[in-house]
């Protein structure tokens, strides 16, 4: 049974997506209030139920769904009958496909492991990740291709256990290392081993005829490591610049990022970032060399420019510095100068801090990407932590706006930094239930420079940092915020509300335009940024990308594409349900 709702969900999900991405928008139609049919090249035909979003794309009722010809949901088919609109090739489409039965076989396990939002509600953070679906934009959100079900039972999120990783010996002037100044960079990667196992790695670093004093002790997921260090540093671990001692450590359990690690002994010890190298969702999730060298550096701009305006402070603005890291690519790759991406990216970690470190007594953080969670009975983790605020809809969401979106607006239009602002980076904080401040992360690869930047922002960086950060157009920057967090993260949020509490997506976000309004008022815009108040937005495409790239390798991470332009539901605020 799971594995006919995974498919019909799934299916449900890329006519939502496919139709925002304007490649089914001439194919659907509108039987009546509530009901549409997709039409496909006149032979086969869907039925269901949905409303149009006010950000242009339809939200399906999965278990509404059906062929008239009475076949059960199989998503194989549907992207096999919709290839002539998604113009993806035969060796494009028998990819995806591979990456689409990983999806449905994480999404049944998904299916058995539901919970009730109360439920939901009583775990912590890193409980909630493990219970949400993956990312809400793009069709194949669970492909970790690379990963067997065995692998999956060991590492996803969603299985929420403990892993112990392996610590392995690397001569120090191999790698590439940053570190916060004044502090020990041995003594933070050591940080969660007892001092009895450290001398036991010390002691086997003397068996294997090593001094342990020029090498660093560094953890390696012991996925990574059977599957690649083995294999691409062969010429280190035969010369014995790279020597596997044992697994040690305290235990970690993963965030929904499947990369990022947190302590479960210990909540307040560091988050460890590793590369684990699997195709899930766009790239093959590794750590780029690129920005190891100015990591805490980045960390420490962006907090001294969060702790020196009024507007972040008030709004109870913080970051999770990330405070030592290291990468080492393999010698036979490294002078390959257009070698993919994936090649150089084997080998690292980040440490960072974790977000108990950034919270009052009375208070607890949850992703923002958590917020849309909707249970089987249709009830959604926003209403309910609404609920329990004891404040109206309006007020609760009025607090949002202003603890969340104005800081991350600000940060953009007065110092013109943009951070993709999805809901994986950007973490609510909560007191008694009601949005008390923002606390971002992932400054490598997620945030970007204006190119027209301000000397409030150059003064806070070096030209090291400055020359390594990637610079956007003026015009361009506004949609680290537009798409990243108002279509990714916002456009669930409202829609989960009006499925739960029937508040209207109208209402939502001109709430959200009023809010933003009285800001620009007191902060006009700078830097050539344009106001979030402009008629028309920009349509972003991601699953788009895949289709037309296909899976082979390259250089760099995929690029989004462009779409139509979008009316600005912020200005332009009626809709079918407005």
């Amino acid at each position: 049974m799971t594995w006919e709702i995974a498919n019909r969900n799934l299916i449900a999900k890329a006519i939502s997506e496919l139709f925002y991405e304007e490649i089914l928008s001439d194919v659907v139609k509108q039987a009546n209030e509530n009901t549409f049919t997709l039409d496909i090249n006149g032979e086969v035909i869907y039925r269901f139920h949905a409303f149009k979003g006010i950000w242009g794309d339809l939200v399906v009722k999965p278990d509404t769904l059906r062929r008239c010809d009475g076949r059960k949901p199989d998503a194989a088919l549907f992207f096999k009958e919709t290839q002539y609109l998604t113009k993806m090739s035969d060796i494009t489409l028998a990819n995806f496909i591979e990456e689409m039965q990983h999806t449905l076989y994480s999404d049944q396990i998904m299916l058995q492991k539901s919970v009730s939002v109360n439920a939901l509600y009583q775990m912590d953070s890193l409980g909630i990740e493990s219970r949400l679906n993956g990312h809400p934009k793009l069709i194949l959100n669970k492909g970790r291709i690379g990963w067997t079900p065995c692998d999956l039972s060991a590492f996803a999120p969603e299985n929420a256990r403990e892993t112990q990783f392996l610590r392995v010996a690397i001569m120090k002037s191999l790698l590439t290392i940053n570190c916060q100044q004044n502090k020990s960079f041995e003594n933070i990667i050591t940080a969660d081993l007892a001092e009895s196992e450290i001398n036991y790695l010390q002691f086997l670093c003397k068996k294997n005829n090593i001094d342990y004093h020029s090498y660093y002790i560094v953890p390696v997921h012991v996925w990574q490591w059977e599957h690649k260090i083995q294999l691409f540093f062969q010429k280190d671990i035969n010369c014995k610049n790279i020597v596997l001692l044992d697994r040690a450590g305290d235990r970690y359990k993963p965030h929904v990022s499947i990369r990022t690690f947190s302590n479960c002994q210990n909540r307040l010890a560091l988050d460890i970032k590793l590369p684990i190298s699997i195709l899930n969702t766009s790239c093959v999730r590794g750590i780029p060399v690129r920005y190891i060298s100015i990591a805490s550096e980045i960390s420490e701009g962006i907090e001294s420019i969060l702790r020196q305006d009024a507007v972040f402070v008030s709004a109870n603005t913080d970051c999770l510095k990330d405070v030592a890291a290291f990468s080492y690519v393999p010698s036979d790759y490294i002078d390959i100068k257009s070698a993919p991406y994936r090649y150089k990216e084997f080998l690292g970690a980040v440490w960072r801090e974790p977000s108990s470190s950034k919270l009052g007594s009375d208070e607890r953080c949850l992703m923002t990407g958590s917020l849309s969670f909707l249970d089987q009975n249709c009830k959604s983790l926003i209403g309910l932590l609404i609920e329990k605020s004891k404040l109206s809809v309006e007020q609760w969401l009025k607090q949002y706006f202003s603890k969340v979106v104005l800081p991350l607006y600000h940060l953009q239009s007065r110092y013109g930094i943009g951070l993709v602002a999805h809901g994986q980076n950007t973490l609510l904080k909560l007191k008694n239930n009601t949005p008390s401040g923002l606390i971002i992360k992932d400054f490598q690869g997620d945030l970007r420079l204006n190119q027209n930047l301000p000397p409030v922002t150059r003064e806070k960086f070096s030209e090291k940092v400055l020359n390594r950060l990637d610079y956007l157009p003026s015009g361009h920057i506004i949609y680290d915020l537009i798409t990243g967090h108002f279509v990714s993260v916002l456009r669930f949020i409202s829609q989960s509300l009006y499925i739960s509490h029937r508040f209207k997506e109208a209402q939502f976000y001109q709430l959200l335009g009023s809010v933003i309004a009285e800001y620009e008022k007191n902060y006009p815009t700078q830097a050539g940024v344009p106001s979030l108040l402009t008629p028309s937005l920009q349509r972003v495409l991601l699953n788009k990308v895949r289709f037309e790239i296909g899976y082979q390798d390259s250089v760099q991470r995929p690029k989004p594409l462009l779409g139509s332009p979008l009316e600005n539901p912020l200005v332009n605020r009626e809709s079918a349900y407005g």
